[in-house]
């Protein structure tokens, strides 16, 4: 008997921590964020793609410009790199920039939002009733009732749905609104969530002459993409990515930083949105600071012990490896 109780007692420290690693094993399977599948919108309507031609007629009915402007407009559209498939919003194409009015806006991102959530929902599968979790972003639209519950009226969603609408986030929208999904992973187990991203364009046309606000005419276009997440383990085999680490870097506090990205009127009171020159370096400054905590994540052990070695015996100030000018075109601008 005292052989057994001493065998007992001496395997139970072990039953514990097996215990332990496998409920934390468990826990951490079931917070991981699985993309299932996602669909990028597309207009069906031809008509509405922005050739050069139909940018020139745009920039010419503009009565605010002068020919330097012209110039000015002209040469960044056709320098941009943007191609002539791109596609505007029908209050642009049809003339009616300089007055936009909320249906405009609304039916533009209705558009955006139902062709590619239909679309999701058709090729994964998944009923838009098994919903947990629906994030919408839109920077600059916040109407009411909101995005999302629109969304939830098309699709009949069950009354219980967690829905979030974010607005004035800029380009970071999509990363925020992924982050916030993965989070509520944590929290609810077994659960599908959907994130539709994508901008009003159409309200937001500037008419004026501020060059650094005419630079939003030039680089934005009609866009979205909604995307399709899980953390069920069973449905990983079906999952297009994993998430496996996720780095968020909130720069607003320096006023360089603050302003370089900016909704606002000029001078003549003409509505839009300021891209300064500051932009380029902010987003270096927030893009090597990501890197910072991501890359040592993402590298093999033995590379980062091997660059630690390397800065030490050179004894120089910390600077980014010779690799950080190849991952730039994996960890993308979103």
């Amino acid at each position: 008997m005292d052989i057994l109780v001493a065998i007992i007692l001496s395997a139970l420290p072990l039953f514990v921590i097996t215990l332990l690693i496998t409920r934390s094993y468990l826990r951490r399977r079931d917070q991981c964020c699985y993309m299932l599948n996602y669909e990028c919108y597309k207009p069906t309507d031809v008509d509405r793609q922005l050739t050069t031609d139909k940018s020139a007629m745009i920039v010419y009915r503009n009565r605010n410009l002068g020919v330097e402007e012209f110039r000015f407009l002209l040469q960044t559209m056709v320098n941009s790199g943007i191609g002539e498939k791109t596609y505007i919003p029908k209050n642009v194409l049809e003339g009616r920039e300089a007055s936009p009015a909320l249906e405009d806006s609304v039916e533009e991102l209705d558009d955006i939002m139902f062709q590619t959530l239909d679309r999701l929902f058709q090729n994964s599968r998944v009923s838009p009733q098994e919903i947990d979790v629906l994030v919408v972003n839109v920077s600059l639209l916040a109407s009411a009732p909101s995005l999302t519950s629109r969304v939830v009226k098309r699709y009949k969603m069950r009354e219980d749905v967690k829905t979030f609408n974010l607005s004035g986030m800029g380009c970071s929208a999509s990363v925020v609104a992924i982050d916030l999904v993965h989070h509520l992973f944590k929290v609810y187990k077994n659960s599908f969530a959907v994130v539709v991203s994508s901008e009003s364009f159409g309200a937001n046309w500037y008419n004026g002459k501020e060059r650094s606000m005419m630079l939003s005419n030039c680089l934005f276009r009609s866009g979205g993409c909604s995307m399709l997440f899980t953390n069920k383990a069973a449905l990983r085999h079906r999952a297009i990515l994993k998430l496996k680490h996720m780095v968020r870097t909130h720069i607003a506090a320096s006023d360089e930083a603050y302003q370089c990205c900016m909704q606002m009127e000029d001078l003549q009171g003409l509505n839009g949105f300021n891209l300064n020159k500051r932009l380029p370096k902010v987003a270096t400054k927030a893009l090597v600071a990501n890197f910072k905590v991501l890359v040592p994540k993402m590298l093999p052990y033995w590379e980062t012990l091997r660059f630690v070695l390397v800065s030490a015996l050179e004894r120089r100030k910390f600077r980014l490896p010779a690799f950080f000018g190849r991952g730039i075109y994996i960890f993308h601008h979103p």
